[in-house]
């Protein structure tokens, strides 16, 4: 639950690049030089202190920072199924405030697909629409031994076409515990019945 709520609240990080705590940023940029990887994104010195950063395929421009938000912004969700996630978008500051663990829920399951359709490359959207749809089975009431054995395979690889994609700051402890997600479901039974969201609403 926890660890859903984390990976979400990172990607909504990076992608708006809040300022509270960013994730793309020059000492990010310079980790890429000092490992020697991903060299398009590597800081360009344009004279005497002063650095020039490319723009990253994950990154959002102001203009598209500003859809994303407008776009949850008008979103209104039956009152039964989660609070109302449009009050807590600031469209000013292009931010997100006083969000609880259930809304990044539900953020992660069905509004983040819709939000990130319009304002990001297609091969950036694709792995992370990968990424929701593992964590939409994953929640699911009833789970199918089948299923659930090949998502332990397809979250590695997500995790792997993550890396190609955005910084090594992105890929704190949180995301990386989304590998054990299936087999702990397969062993223990489905999410839905031992998750904390009734008891925390």
């Amino acid at each position: 639950m926890h660890i859903e709520k984390n990976i979400c609240e990172n990607v909504i990080r990076t992608l708006l690049n809040i300022e509270r705590k960013p994730k793309e940023h020059l000492r990010t940029r310079l980790d890429l030089v000092e490992m020697g990887i991903r060299k398009d994104l590597h800081p360009i010195n344009i004279g005497p202190n002063k650095v020039f950063l490319l723009h990253a395929r994950f990154s959002l421009s102001v203009k598209e920072n500003d859809i994303f938000c407008r776009v949850l912004k008008g979103v209104k969700v039956l009152e039964s199924y989660g609070s109302n996630v449009s009050r807590c978008v600031n469209l000013e500051q292009q931010n997100f405030l006083g969000l609880k663990s259930h809304d990044f829920h539900i953020l992660m399951q069905d509004l983040l697909k819709v939000a990130i359709r319009k304002v990001l490359p297609k091969e950036v959207a694709r792995v992370l629409m990968k990424l929701i749809s593992f964590f939409k089975i994953l929640c699911s009431k009833v789970i199918i031994i089948e299923e659930f054995d090949s998502l332990d395979a397809e979250i590695a690889l997500i995790l792997c076409e993550l890396e190609r994609i955005f910084p090594p700051s992105f890929f704190v402890i949180m995301v990386h515990l989304s590998i054990h997600l299936a087999y702990e479901a397969k062993i223990v039974g489905p999410v839905h019945y031992r998750w904390m969201y009734p008891i925390e609403r």
